[in-house]
Parts: structure tokens; sequence; C-alpha cells
């Protein structure tokens, strides 16, 4: 082993001869040492320094080891510090308090080098055992409070889209609408609540993505004029009902390496947020250009804009941040796709925004 992933081995005895010993076999092992010649000296020592593990003697002055396992261990810190007892003690009695007092093991004296060795390497490995459990478990817990969290925020966003469309249906059922412009503002609200369930379920969909780290992709050249206008088409409805308009600006043909599912995403993510944090009344622009020897995509909205402790957090899951110009409050998971298919791509994204002046993003992909 490494001298700095080395565990820490702290020796405790009153023998100075004995700490010699088993401070010149653990340091040949590659192991790092501590040394305390009583059990005050140890605590004190611990709390400077915590150890991996603890070699004590029982039979000390003052402090003995017991006594001196026992402090350690009414310290919820030191807990997962195992504590060996090294002791000439060799009766029943001797090695159940040992136990009792909280320690993980027990040698007689004299001891065997490869003894000692073998059961030291032993509970360490038990000790990263454990720890690696309890990092899991965590883990689980995180997991399951985003569950928790993400199933609160999906069963209140989907109530409004399916209360709307169920809302709209039974009127239409019950009433006979004879204006051509009541009858296709009508269809309008139902594709727009449509839309805004597809935008949620996609987003669940994809959480895979982000859970797993990994993104497949289909890099083929695509003019990013054409698949930016397509994508528009589908967010034409909800920014007019909105009152805001989306305009696209290609001076040149700019072709890049894409891929033709994933990059549409990018876009659709990036619009939709755009007309959602933006009133009525102003306008989102989406700028296709060559920049640097890359291609460039801007979407800049004339919105409510971002307070700079708001960024940082911008891509993180599960980032839901009620910002929205009434009140949105979507799942979290869109920056974060965005952030994962960007990187998949090789690319670079980044956002600029001031509270009230708006916002602007970014994206950079490879020219073809």
């Amino acid at each position: 082993m490494s001298t700095e992933t080395a565990p820490t081995i702290l020796v405790v005895d009153d023998t100075q001869q004995n700490v010699q010993v088993l401070s010149q076999m653990l340091r040949d092992q590659k192991y790092k040492v501590l040394a305390a010649f009583n059990g005050t000296d140890a605590l004190e020592l611990v709390k400077r320094r915590k150890p991996d593990l603890i070699l004590m003697d029982v039979m000390m002055p003052g402090m003995d080891g017991f006594e001196t396992c026992a402090r350690l261990r009414a310290q919820p810190e030191y807990n997962d510090v195992p504590v060996i007892f090294l002791s000439a003690l060799n009766d029943v009695e001797a090695k159940v308090r040992a136990f009792e007092m909280g320690g993980a093991d027990y040698i007689t004296k004299p001891f065997h080098q490869q003894e000692v060795l073998a059961r030291l390497a032993h509970h360490l490995r038990l000790k990263q055992l454990e720890a690696e459990q309890m990092r899991a478990i965590e883990s689980l817990r995180r997991l399951n409070q985003e569950k928790d969290e993400i199933l609160g925020i999906v069963s209140h966003d989907m109530r409004n889209p399916i209360g709307g469309i169920i809302g709209i249906a039974n009127f239409l059922q019950t009433d006979t609408i004879e204006d051509p412009d009541e009858m296709r503002q009508m269809l309008a609200l139902i594709e727009q609540s449509a839309e805004r369930l597809l935008a949620l379920v996609n987003d669940l969909l994809d959480v895979t993505v982000i859970e797993s780290g990994t993104v497949q992709l289909n890099i083929v050249p695509t003019d990013l004029g054409q698949a930016i206008a397509e994508v528009l088409h589908l967010h034409t409805v909800t920014a007019k009902n909105k009152g805001v308009d989306l305009l696209l600006e290609v001076p040149e043909p700019v072709v890049a390496q894409v891929d033709p599912l994933r990059f549409p995403q990018i876009i659709g993510n990036l619009v939709s947020n755009a007309v959602k944090f933006t009133p009525a009344g102003k306008k989102v622009v989406i700028r296709v250009r060559k920049c640097e020897g890359q291609a460039c995509v801007e979407v800049e909205d004339e919105g409510i804009g971002m307070s700079p402790d708001m960024i940082p957090d911008l891509f993180r899951k599960f980032s839901h941040q009620r910002r929205g110009t009434d009140g949105e409050k979507g799942t979290g998971l869109g920056m974060a796709l965005i952030k994962q298919y960007v990187d998949a791509h090789g690319g670079t994204i980044h956002v600029d925004s001031l509270t009230g002046r708006g916002t602007r993003f970014e994206v950079r992909f490879s020219l073809t």
C-alpha cells in the first residue's frame, strides 16, 4: 500500500519496548503509526488525529485500557474506530470485559506478529466494508427522498393540464360552439395542455440517463437552422397564446455534428423555458451562427431572469426553482438533461442572466 493511502494505527502501551516493537512491525507493513503511553494521552491524541484502528494494552497506570476504550465509545464520532486489545491477561473475565467495553478483538501477549497483522488487516477490511455499506445506505436514502420529492411535484403538475383537458372535453360535449375562433382557441388549449404533459413524461423517462451518467448518441451532420425551425414549430402555439414572439436568426447555413434526437431535446427545453419565463409582449430570439470554429446556438429571452445565486445550481438534478411568470414549477430535470446531452456531444453550455433583464444560453457544438 502507498503511504498516502495507508491506514493510521494508534499503539497504546505503557511499556516503551512494546511500543517500539509494534511500531516497527507496522511500519514494515507500510502503515502509518501513532503512539501513546497511557489512556489519557491516547484520548487526547485521538481528538487531534483520528486513527483508523487502535492497538490497546489493558494494564496501564492511571486509566487502564478498558476505561480508555469505554470513554472512546462514549463519543459517537469515534465509534467506527476498531480497538484491538493486546494483553498478558488470559482469563475469560478479562476477554469478556474487553468486548463489553467496545473492543473489536483480543490478542494475548506474548503475541505472534503474523496473528496481529492478520487480525488488524481483517478489522480494517471490516471497517472499509461498513463504510461502503453506510455510503450505499445514504445513497439509497437520498434517492428515496428524491423519488418522494419528484412524485409530489409530478402529481401536482399533472393535475393542471389533465384537469384542463377534461374540463374542455366536458364543455365541448355539453355546449355547441359555432364560432370557429372560439373552437380553435379550445383546441389550442387542449394542445397546450397535452404538450405540457408530454414534456413532463419525457423528462421522467429520461431521468435514467442522468442516473446512469451515460448517453448513447448517433452523431450525424445536421443543418442546425432547419432542425431548430422544426423545434420552434412545436412551440409556436404556446408562445402565441402567451403573447411571446419567437424569432429565429440564421445568417448562413450551419452544419454541425449532433444527434438528431438529442439536439432537438436540448433546443426544445431551452426554448420552452425561455417562453415560460418571458412575459407577454416580450420576445425570445434563437440565433445560429459560427463562432471560433464551432457551431453556436443562442437562446435569448427578455424574461424575468435569474439571480446570481440561482445559476450555480441550474444544471443540478431536481433543482426545481419557482421563478416562472405564472409561478410555474417543474421537475427540475430539464436543465440537468440539457447539460448531460451537451456534455455527451463534447459541447459546452454557458448562461448569462440578470434579474428582470432576461437570460441568454449559448450552446456550442463541433462543425462538420
